[in-house]
């Protein structure tokens, strides 16, 4: 496997599929890898992403709407998607 400077390390497809374990454990840890085959990119495999956290980013909105921060528009669209029952369509959001 080589590494390319601050980049995903790079390897063939057949070094991914002999040493799939050490490559998935790596990735886990954080390091990225770029999978080619004849000499062109084929696949990615990257560390895992954080969950998203929707109780923040609501919490966000929330302070920044009583420090007025949204211009009508935007604060009318945000209270029509409470209404309309958004936050329970994020189905990413945990909350």
């Amino acid at each position: 496997m080589t590494s390319v400077m601050a980049g995903p390390v790079v390897v063939t497809a057949t070094e991914a599929s002999r040493s799939l374990a050490a490559v998935l454990e790596r990735a886990r840890r954080g390091e990225r890898f770029t999978v080619v085959k004849n000499g062109e990119p084929v696949a990615q495999i990257l560390p895992p992403a954080p969950a998203p956290n929707a109780a923040a980013v609501l919490a966000v909105f929330d302070r920044w709407a009583e420090e007025d921060v949204f211009d009508a528009a935007t604060e009318a669209a945000v209270a029509a998607f409470r209404e309309d029952g958004g936050e329970d369509r994020l189905s990413w959001a945990g909350v």
